[in-house]
């Protein structure tokens, strides 16, 4: 409808068009539990989205599953028609479990259509200095596991010409802080909010940042993040160590897992959502990244609508060589299968 033919409409039948696009009112469905810090986001996002979407619009917000949102994901895909009705708010881990295979995680993070995307800094603090990480030197990096949001650390050390040593077991940032103080590892991988002052917090116990994570690029190069621009990336680093950047299959899987871990939240559709209701959502979602409520309550985390939370979605969505290299890793280097 044009803005002329809206303007003569009464407003009831204004009224009725505009909410004929969403007769039942929009949804979130949250892949995570009531409570959790995933909900805080929704919260978030729903109060501000209002003031987005057509007038007089209701907006539901639905919990479902646990903190790594595969459960919540499941359910998306199974259930959510592509009418544009209900999006889904996931956590980077759901994307995560996707990208190594695990048998739980039954949709298809390739199928997502980005409406908006919350991201933070991810960085590898070390307490040996760059010069000391020599070709096949040993480098005991903190992690909780195979396959959690520590994975892309584990590829990192792999990409340098390193020999990995994992410590697994450490679930937090303080047991992981821990073990650094009492030498027990080299390094610890830092994402999520709050990463830049923990990061300052072991630089001043001896363990500067080394590399950060860095941010996915239009041109699918890995820039400098913009909130910590005077910390090189991996390639940066391996250039300057190796005399090159890595390459191939493997670096591909870096890729997608750091911005996976960096990926606090998505909000996306179902693929075939008709376009003018994805064009709705998205317009939406662009003033939800700029209301100043919503920096205000995490001002590390960098809400991206379109285009820039499709350019975070299309680094995580790697091609079937990419995912076979990792997936094959993960079995060969850590004795990781899918059960």
């Amino acid at each position: 409808m044009c803005a002329l033919a809206a303007a003569l409409l009464p407003r009831a039948a204004l009224a009725a068009t505009t909410l004929g696009t969403f007769p039942d009112g929009s949804a979130i469905l949250v892949a995570g539990p009531d409570g959790g810090k995933l909900g805080q986001w929704a919260e978030r996002i729903g109060h501000a989205m209002l003031d987005g979407l057509p007038e007089g619009v209701a907006q539901h917000r639905h919990m479902v599953g646990g903190a790594d949102g595969v459960t919540g994901a499941n359910q998306f895909e199974t259930r959510v028609p592509p009418d544009g009705q209900t999006a889904l708010l996931a956590p980077g881990q759901s994307a995560l479990a996707w990208l190594v295979g695990d048998p739980r995680a039954q949709y298809d993070v390739a199928r997502w259509l980005p409406i908006m995307a919350g991201i933070t800094p991810g960085i590898v603090s070390c307490r040996l200095p760059a010069a000391a990480l020599s070709p096949g030197a040993v480098l005991r990096l903190a992690a909780a596991g195979p396959v959690g949001p520590d994975l892309p650390g584990l590829l990192a050390v792999e990409l340098l010409g390193l020999r990995l040593a994992p410590v697994f077991g450490l679930q937090d940032r303080a047991t992981a802080q821990q073990a650094l103080a009492a030498g027990a590892v080299d390094a610890v991988f830092i994402h999520g909010p709050q990463a830049r002052q923990h990061a300052a917090v072991l630089a001043a116990a001896g363990a500067p940042p080394l590399f950060g994570m860095g941010v996915p690029g239009d041109d699918g190069a890995v820039a400098r993040d913009p909130q910590m621009p005077e910390l090189p990336t991996l390639p940066e680093l391996a250039a300057r160590l190796r005399g090159a950047p890595p390459s191939g299959p493997l670096y591909g899987a870096w890729q997608a897992t750091a911005a996976a871990a960096n990926l606090q939240f998505a909000l996306v559709l179902p693929a075939l959502t008709p376009a003018a209701m994805v064009a709705l959502w998205r317009k939406a979602a662009a003033k939800v990244a700029a209301a100043p409520e919503v920096q205000a309550a995490a001002p590390d985390v960098r809400t991206l609508p379109a285009p820039g939370a499709n350019t975070v979605m299309a680094a995580i969505t790697a091609e079937a060589p990419t995912l076979l290299a990792l997936r094959r890793w993960l079995g060969e280097r850590l004795n990781w299968h899918p059960s």
